[in-house]
């Protein structure tokens, strides 16, 4: 479970003891001036904010919604412990946390501290390489406290994996094969808070007529070009002619460094890149030469997801620098909707990428690629899509998915129309390739586009016309209005009015107004309202009304636009009923009756 959702559940912990308070508030105030409702968490965003030698921030934001018609005053308080495999690393406290009444966002700010870094880390090795994390929360009011269950989750690393290997591998000075590898492995020997033994082995052959001897052996250990290993090892080790021999090398990390590595690992994305490098001092005919040791030696790049609970993932990646490489490139990127009979709707992406590196060379077979895709409306996440994969030589295909579901449709659309029915839309499609040594982006720039529409536009306050009652012409309609009041998640007002002249030497009475409209067939609001409006002889008065249109029937709706190649028919009628002399009579607006077609791109460069 990710952190942000543990975080999550922490904060709804809170609010369940919230509700307990107001619940009985509601209970005793039963005439319904107050009402009470179930707090709900609709959206938990946990990242990483500064970190320093010191300490690492994780910044929550919480978006809840408190549908109760009271807000809940600052009476509890949060504490809670985070542990990494019974290692306290952060303890944190929220006071004072208020609930207004409706949507509001609660932010919180966690410290870890990265001098527990080599506690954790020992602990994570001698593990298995295998962390839980956990968090222990308490939550109080006046005169109570609640302690919740701990929310706990697993990850673990892989690096000794990168030194597991059977391939045969031969080992040159010059021009001269000295040795030939056959197996290596490593193991970590018990770890403490100071430092982590990592012991590295390799069974060789000597090919040679003579005898090859290693005088002294050393070790360079980087991560993320912060040293935290570096020595030399006693003890000389002999190679027999014809000999099959199996040797080692031991090496200490200092963890004392590791808070500056973790600093690094944090504002790199928690992405490190581990160099391991082996050599030898070989004396062989006479002479004394350093050579490097590269079956032992390794570059491993692996990376976490602490708080977005992904995968981790572990990598071997080339460290000859004077290898040739040729960036890939992107060829092509192609997005279809996707729009099931049940169930949200979606965009399936395809990007071509072509890895020019030839076949067999050791970029042709080392290259990863992460391709995501995200179209943002009006800053809504609209819809998002990620794959990782390795490339081979050649082209290579990526599918990404990504789903749509009715509420983010509805929190575009409340954008939409509370922004004057425009849309800044941003399309990224984002193509990265991971070299090992390098991480290259080969997709192009965002595509921007703004989506516009006037779905109020054929409302005509300029024109005006008659109306009659049982064959009798009786006054004017004129003025018609018709605007967009603020909308919610829940509904779009449509705030109308007209001014309506009686000509008649009696009084004419307004009692309903009815309104209805539809989007391909989607009925979006229907229904009508009693009214109580006189028009005296010979004057005028202005009709007011606010037709709702349902949210909730958004969703259906997105279908149909989508199915008709993002073109909709918004149709709207309205019209009042009027009493006059015993008669009453049901007259039409024309200026609120219409229909247009609503088109939309969003998949595009442009929109109309």
């Amino acid at each position: 479970m990710a952190i942000r959702s543990l975080l999550g559940k922490l904060l709804v912990g809170v609010m369940t003891v919230l509700l307990v308070s107001a619940g009985g508030l509601g209970v005793a105030l039963s005439s319904g001036i107050v009402t009470v409702g179930q707090p709900s968490v609709d959206n938990v965003d946990a990242a990483w904010g500064g970190v320093s030698a010191k300490t690492t921030e994780i910044r929550t934001n919480i978006d809840v919604n408190n549908p109760s018609s009271v807000g809940m005053p600052g009476v509890a308080d949060l504490d809670y412990r985070v542990d990494m495999n019974d290692v306290t690393v952060a303890n944190g406290k929220k006071e004072n946390i208020e609930l207004p009444s409706g949507r509001s966002t609660i932010s919180m700010t966690t410290r870890m501290d990265n001098r527990k870094i080599p506690a954790w880390w020992a602990s994570h090795i001698n593990n298995g390489e295998k962390t839980t994390v956990s968090i222990s929360p308490t939550v109080s009011v006046p005169l109570y406290s609640k302690r919740l269950p701990a929310q706990k989750r697993t990850f673990r690393t892989d690096l000794l994996s990168a030194f597991d290997s059977n391939e045969t591998r031969t080992m040159t000075a010059g021009n001269r094969e000295i040795l030939r590898v056959t197996k290596t492995n490593a193991s970590w020997g018990h770890a403490t808070t100071e430092r982590t033994p990592l012991s590295v082995n390799a069974t060789v052959e000597n090919p040679t007529s003579g005898e090859v001897v290693f005088s002294q052996l050393g070790y360079t250990i980087t991560m993320n070009n912060v040293t935290v290993a570096n020595g030399t090892t006693d003890g000389e080790v002999h190679m027999k002619p014809g000999k099959t021999t199996t040797f080692g090398i031991d090496s200490t990390f200092d963890n004392g460094k590791l808070p500056e590595w973790w600093e690094s690992h944090v504002e790199n994305g928690e992405k490190t890149t581990m160099d391991v490098q082996f050599y030898a001092v070989m004396h062989d005919n006479g002479t004394t030469q350093n050579v490097d040791l590269p079956f032992l030696s390794k570059r491993i790049v692996f990376t976490t997801d602490v708080l977005g609970g992904g995968k981790t993932t572990t990598k071997v990646v080339p460290r000859d620098g004077n290898s040739s490489f040729a960036p890939p490139e992107l060829e092509s990127v192609e997005s279809h909707w996707i729009v099931p009979e049940t169930g949200d709707t979606g965009v399936r992406t395809r990007a071509t990428v072509v890895n020019p590196n030839e076949p067999g060379s050791v970029f042709a077979k080392h290259l990863s690629v992460d391709a995501r895709y995200r179209v943002s409306m009006n800053d809504v996440p609209l819809v998002e899509g990620e794959t990782t994969r390795q490339i081979e030589s050649g082209k290579t295909r990526l599918d990404l998915t990504g789903r749509i579901t009715d509420e983010t449709i509805q929190r575009w659309w409340v954008s939409h129309v509370n922004n004057g029915e425009r849309t800044d839309r941003v399309i990224e499609r984002n193509v990265t390739v991971d070299s090992g040594f390098a991480r290259l982006p080969v997709g192009g720039k965002a595509d921007r586009g703004t989506i516009t529409t006037d779905m109020l536009g054929p409302v005509d306050s300029a024109s005006s016309q008659s109306f009659s009652i049982a064959g009798r012409e009786i006054g004017r309609i004129s003025d018609v209005q018709a605007n967009w009041g603020n909308a919610t998640m829940d509904k779009t007002p449509i705030d109308a009015s007209a001014t309506v002249e009686n000509d008649r030497s009696q009084s004419i009475r307004i009692v309903e107004v009815g309104s209805r409209v539809t989007m391909n067939g989607i009925v979006l609001s229907d229904g009508s309202r009693q009214k109580s409006v006189e028009v005296g002889p010979h004057s005028e008065a202005t009709i007011r009304d606010t037709m709702n249109l349902d949210n909730s029937k958004l969703g259906p709706w997105w279908k149909t636009h989508l199915r008709n190649g993002e073109k909709s028919t918004l149709e709207v009628s309205y019209y009042v009923v009027v009493e006059y002399h015993g008669y009453t009579e049901r007259i039409d607006l024309d200026s609120l009756n219409y229909r247009k077609t609503v088109t939309t791109n969003i998949l595009g460069n442009s929109t109309a």
